[in-house]
């Protein structure tokens, strides 16, 4: 497939990217639920930037599965079983190491966050479903959803 790489790099970007908006949409309407903050203009800024530095190994991850998965001729539903199951991983593990570094102290709040997290990236990862399924070997001979 011509410019195959680019399209599984596009098609991650796109689900990073949609992650990011939800997780910082969400993020931003507890954090002022709970009135940790006032500004949401801050509170975008500052979601966007640090949900995008944190989860953006996570997307290269993604990335990596997409192109080994597609070079393997793996089935579209392992493939996406890969995904999801590595970007819930991955997203806690990055949650966690994010919540450390800033120091703030709460785990009523940390735990709420971190469903967030994981709510964004499911969301976005079933939002690109089909695209994702596509790059399996078997999406020709499988039912088209």
């Amino acid at each position: 497939m011509k410019y195959a790489f680019l399209k599984q790099l596009l098609l991650a970007l796109l689900i990073w990217l949609f992650a990011i908006i939800i997780n910082t949409v969400l993020g931003t309407l507890y954090l002022l639920a709970i009135k940790f903050h006032n500004d949401a203009g801050d509170l975008v800024i500052f979601g966007t930037i640090y949900g995008a530095v944190f989860s953006f190994p996570v997307m290269l991850a993604i990335l990596i599965i997409i192109n080994r998965y597609a070079a393997g001729f793996k089935k579209g539903a392992f493939l996406f079983n890969a995904v999801f199951i590595s970007s819930i991983v991955l997203t806690v593990i990055v949650f966690l190491l994010f919540w450390n570094m800033i120091g703030i102290r709460g785990m009523i709040m940390a735990l709420v966050l971190q469903c967030i997290a994981i709510v964004s990236g499911i969301t976005s990862l079933m939002t690109f479903y089909k695209q994702l399924v596509q790059w399996g070997g078997d999406f020709n001979t499988v039912q088209k959803v």
